[in-house]
């Protein structure tokens, strides 16, 4: 029995949780003993707590720089501590003593990157576990986000070099070899990302792995209303500044509409449903969902949701409210599998839109390509052949 330290650092999206669970219970199947250490600890009980886990509160600080649009992967790592040496230090000190009382032979990451460099300095394999946007291209510098910005060269280099000097002065207290380029942190014993190529936040990155998407089968089968007509799944969180407009628009639609919406109120629940629209009131089995919907409308983007959606053929409509989840949407618009909506530049059109989508047969016939290519491989497949790359970077005791 070894082992496996599960580590999610940064982000707010309680899917990096829902990602990694039927991993880590077919770890625990296996005969590995899974030690969780996460961002967002206080709604852990739901996600982790029937399936009988336990979890500690990954380090964080409160030392961030003052918030900005961030350019390139550099500068989120500035804006959470890596600008000062010293508490990066803190971090990794952090970072380093919960990985020694967990024992952790094998540290599997998703969007943590102090703690790849905190098991760097202990000398313990990396596999991760995080989508495109986690794990920059090996690149110098790391590159910037919005592709469609003129974003001068020295802005890049200039986060890249401010973050390197923090982690080199830390590795530099452990008497580890420092890095050439920021990019190197990333250098890690399996770096696979868990997406699809298509779907990768920095597009066409060069020579990578992908492991593609597996995706935990829970929740009651989806009851949906008795109304005639296409059928319309939407996720869309109370805590979302335009969850209003986008129950609203919802209402509107021709079509009979199932809608999760984690935070409701049982008044708002009541103020929102129709005789066509169904407040659910539990998690809903999501891959049977996405194979009986027409079309899936994702609140803050999506992410292993929205590739549940498409990996069943059905068009998405993505309503991200972050840049990570805006990047993924627009390779979905790309590859012509669905519509990403910027609800902040205004939500007026929303009704037309989400009716255009509903109709529009291109989107349905990119979502079908997409489930071709990819759907042959089972969550199961996928599950144990990561299951079993991370137990051969597991050293011999």
């Amino acid at each position: 029995m070894s082992n496996v330290f599960y580590a999610w650092e940064l982000g707010a999206n309680l899917g990096h949780m829902g990602a990694f669970l039927p991993l880590a219970r077919l770890l625990r199947e296996r005969g590995h003993s899974v030690h969780w250490v996460l961002a967002k600890t206080h709604e852990a009980a739901a996600v982790l707590g029937p399936h009988g886990f336990s979890w500690m509160q990954a380090p964080t600080t409160h030392d961030h720089m003052p918030g900005h649009t961030p350019e390139n992967y550099a500068s989120i790592l500035l804006h959470h501590g890596y600008g000062n040496a010293q508490t990066l230090l803190g971090l990794v000190e952090a970072w380093r003593s919960l990985m020694r009382l967990s024992q952790a032979d094998v540290v599997v990451v998703d969007h943590a990157p102090t703690a790849i460099l905190a098991a760097r300095t202990l000398g313990i394999p990396v596999m991760n576990h995080g989508n495109g946007f986690t794990v920059p291209p090996p690149a110098h510098p790391t590159p910037q986000f919005r592709s469609w910005q003129s974003v001068p060269s020295e802005v890049l280099l200039a986060n890249d070099a401010g973050a390197l000097a923090s982690i080199n002065a830390v590795l530099g207290a452990f008497r580890c070899a420092p890095l050439s380029r920021l990019a190197d942190l990333f250098d890690i014993a399996e770096p696979a990302l868990m997406t699809f190529p298509e779907l990768d936040h920095y597009g066409h990155r060069g020579p990578a792995r992908y492991w593609g998407a597996a995706t935990a089968a829970a929740g009651e089968a989806p009851v949906w209303p008795s109304a005639h007509g296409p059928r319309v799944f939407a996720y869309v969180r109370a805590s979302g500044k335009h969850y209003a407009a986008v129950l609203e628009a919802l209402g509107g639609l021709e079509a009979g509409v199932l809608v999760v919406a984690p935070g409701l109120s049982p008044a708002e629940r009541e103020r929102w449903q129709r005789p066509h629209v169904t407040i659910a009131s539990a998690p809903v089995h999501l891959q049977q969902a996405a194979r009986e919907a027409d079309l899936g409308v994702m609140w803050g983007g999506g992410g292993n949701s929205a590739l549940v959606f498409l990996l069943a053929g059905t068009p998405l409509v993505l309503l991200p409210n972050q840049l990570e989840p805006f990047l993924q949407g627009l390779r979905v618009q790309e590859m012509g599998a669905g519509v990403v909506v910027d609800l902040d530049a205004g939500s007026v059109a929303l009704p037309a839109l989400l009716q255009g989508a509903l109709s529009d047969s291109s989107l349905t016939a990119g979502a079908q390509a997409f489930a071709t290519r990819h759907g042959q491989v089972s969550d199961a497949q996928r599950l144990h052949a990561m299951a079993t790359r991370l137990e051969s970077l597991i050293p011999a005791r």
